[in-house]
């Protein structure tokens, strides 16, 4: 079995079409659990081996517009209390996403502030 090296794996990532960028990143941040997410959160750190333009890219990411739709209904049944249990494992699972989104753009965010410095 081969082992890369991360700036290997980067120039391979950085070759893929944009939105199979995306797509791994999304990827690998579901991958996070949510409690390594939410330690990472009190110790920001910065992305590291990203252009600038790809930084400015994630720090405009947004939630896919079918599952922030689908978010929106389930956090409006929540609100009814017509929430079944799959409909609430539903909605947490698009929350956890939602706030996996979030931490990529604060550390884009951040990174970019960074290099302004």
């Amino acid at each position: 079995m081969t082992t890369l090296s991360f700036q290997q794996i980067l120039k391979a990532a950085r070759q893929l079409p944009r939105s199979s960028q995306v797509e791994l990143a999304s990827t690998l941040l579901q991958e996070t659990p949510l409690a390594e997410a939410s330690a990472e959160m009190s110790s920001l750190q910065p992305l590291i081996g990203l252009t600038e333009a790809e930084l400015h890219a994630l720090a405009e990411s947004v939630l896919a517009p079918r599952h922030a739709r689908r978010l929106k209904q389930l956090l409006r049944l929540n609100r009814e209390k017509k929430l079944t249990r799959a409909l609430r494992a539903e909605l947490d699972a698009l929350l956890e996403e939602s706030d996996r989104v979030a931490l990529l753009k604060a550390k884009a965010n951040y990174t970019l502030r960074l290099r302004l410095a």
